[in-house]
């Protein structure tokens, strides 16, 4: 746990203006270790967490949850102005009180809260700390909270990376008769998150879908629609084409939709979504290549019999390809295309001002997982 606390601090520049560490450990009562901003560098940082050693009890997250707000209401005191605030809830068992009502205060507050569960904690309750899935975590043992830690962070960082991000993208998905209605909804529902994810305006991200089979389909250009509702439902209208996979022909299409006539942006990022589950029958690298040479960025997404190869000729670079075994798994990669659209990690360093609070328990059930 300490190791987890401190890999996260060292990506962050910290500093009294820049980016603040707290720590809380609660069991049936709560200890504060230290506030926001009372350490000032990285190395204070980690020194006093090294020392930090387990206070033993009962498991009450609720009641740590509320001790959380006039902790953050102090630190806003503090601030000249008003910063972005994170609050990470480490539990490897249940609560034995309410968390759900103190955590919807805190988001009202505008504190951003992610819950990760150890072991025994109720997934259940995770959901209600965090109020959002993809800022819930739960491995099954301590050892494994170093696999989570980019993930947690890429969030906090995706939180500032995002907001202000300005992209054109370019769903285009494949249509053919392999996909089948089943999955071809599950496919359009990936789709709907990661729009559901963005901020739809004509100022910040736009959304244009291309369908294909033996011939590709227009759905709707990137400016046809400017809000989440209008896109969602466009989405939900379309019609599987259902015939052979001509994805080469349909990267040849796709290439003037990102063009001003279609409704693309000068000086704006410039994104394609490919989602395949077949063999393309047609060639790929050369369209392929054509695209990113006017500084498209592709992703190349293949389920269950997609063409890895293919894949690779298509995005051009290893990283932007992702590959799973069916469509239920899509929800998996969603937070790493979100994140890698958004370039955190870039952001992660240059972030100037935010609060972070770890909240850990100290509980017995946590036995010696302090000293790790």
């Amino acid at each position: 746990m300490q190791t987890f606390l401190t890999g996260v601090i060292n990506l962050f520049n910290i500093g009294p203006d820049k980016v603040q560490f707290g720590v809380v450990q609660y069991s049936h009562w709560v200890e504060l270790e230290f506030e926001l901003g009372k350490y000032n560098t990285a190395g204070d940082l980690v020194k006093v967490i090294e020392n930090i050693r387990q206070i033993g009890g009962n498991t009450n997250t609720g009641a740590a949850l509320s001790y959380m707000r006039p902790l953050f209401a102090k630190a806003r005191s503090q601030r000249a102005r008003r910063v972005p605030c994170h609050l990470i809830v480490l539990t490897d068992g249940q609560s034995h009180d309410s968390v759900k009502e103190p955590a919807d205060i805190l988001r009202k507050d505008q504190v951003i809260v992610y819950a990760i569960g150890v072991k025994d904690a109720n997934e259940t309750q995770l959901h209600e700390i965090a109020g959002a899935k993809n800022r819930a975590y739960f491995v099954h043992n301590f050892d494994s909270l170093k696999v989570i830690k980019s993930e947690v962070v890429r969030e906090i960082c995706s939180e500032e990376a995002c907001k202000d991000m300005k992209a054109d993208i370019i769903f285009l998905v494949d249509s053919s008769g392999s996909i089948g209605d089943e999955n071809y909804v599950k496919m359009k529902r990936f789709m709907k998150e990661l729009v559901d994810r963005s901020n739809i305006s004509t100022q910040q991200v736009q959304i244009g879908v291309v369908q294909f089979s033996d011939v590709p389909r227009e759905e709707f250009q990137l400016n046809q629609y400017s809000t989440k509702r209008d896109i969602v439902s466009a989405i939900d209208r379309m019609s599987l084409i259902n015939q052979n996979t001509q994805t080469g022909k349909a990267l040849k299409f796709v290439a003037e939709y990102f063009q001003s006539p279609k409704g693309a942006r000068p000086n704006v990022k410039k994104i394609l979504i490919l989602i395949t589950d077949g063999e393309a029958q047609d060639a790929v690298k050369e369209p392929a290549t054509a695209l990113r040479q006017e500084g498209i960025i592709i992703y190349s997404v293949g389920v269950f019999k997609a063409n890895r190869t293919q894949l690779e000729e298509i995005a051009g670079k290893p990283e932007l390809v992702f590959y799973v075994e069916n469509f239920d798994i899509l929800k998996e990669i969603e937070n790493e295309i979100f994140f890698g659209i958004c370039s955190p990690y870039e952001i992660c360093r240059r972030i100037e001002h935010l609060d972070v609070v770890f909240v850990i328990d100290g509980s017995g059930s946590t036995e010696f997982s302090l000293e790790l």
